[in-house]
C-alpha cells in the first residue's frame, strides 16, 4: 500500500497546497465573491446603498471570512485581492463612485476586511488562552506551563 502524493488538496473548505499556501484558496474565494457580488448588483432592482451592502454582508462577506484564522494572508498582494471585492462593490452603489475606499466604508457603518479577520484572530486566540476551544497549547506553541499560565492573566 503506498500513499498518494497531492500538489493540493481542500479540507473543510480550504484550499491548501504542499508548501503550506493559500494562493489557490485566495483565487477561489476571490472569483466567487465577485460573481456574488455582482449578481447581487444586478438581480435587486432597489438601489438603496444600505440595502445592497446588507445584502453584501449576508451573501459575500462569508465566503471571504471563512476560517480566516486559519489563511489569513500574510502578504499584502494577497490582502489587496481579497479586499478587492469589497472595494469595488462598494465603488459600484449609487451616490459612493467619487468617495474614497474609507469615506464609503464610513457611510456604510463597516469596517475593512483585513480589520475583521483581525479582530477573529484575536477572538480565537482569547479562546484558545482560555480554554474554549479545546487545544493543547504546548506542544502547538512550544510554551511553557509557566507561560501559559501568565498569558491567562
Amino acid at each position: 500500500m503506498s500513499l498518494n502524493c497531492f500538489k493540493s488538496v481542500k479540507d473543510l473548505g480550504v484550499h491548501v497546497d504542499s508548501n503550506l499556501h493559500f494562493s489557490s484558496h485566495y483565487d477561489d474565494i476571490v472569483t466567487k465573491a465577485h460573481q456574488r457580488a455582482a449578481l447581487i448588483l444586478r438581480c435587486f432592482e432597489c438601489r438603496d446603498p444600505l440595502l445592497l451592502f446588507r445584502a453584501f454582508t449576508v451573501y459575500v462577506r462569508p465566503i471571504l471570512e471563512y476560517c480566516s484564522p486559519v489563511w489569513n494572508p500574510v502578504y499584502i498582494g494577497d490582502n489587496k485581492r481579497i479586499e478587492a471585492v469589497q472595494r469595488r462593490f462598494t465603488k459600484k452603489l449609487s451616490g459612493y463612485r467619487h468617495l474614497s475606499y474609507d469615506a464609503r466604508l464610513r457611510l456604510l457603518g463597516a469596517e475593512s476586511l483585513e480589520l475583521r479577520r483581525l479582530k477573529l484572530d484575536l477572538i480565537m486566540m482569547y479562546k484558545i488562552l482560555h480554554g474554549l476551544i479545546e487545544l493543547i497549547l504546548c506542544s502547538m506553541f512550544g510554551l511553557t506551563i509557566e507561560l501559559v499560565a501568565i498569558l491567562k492573566f
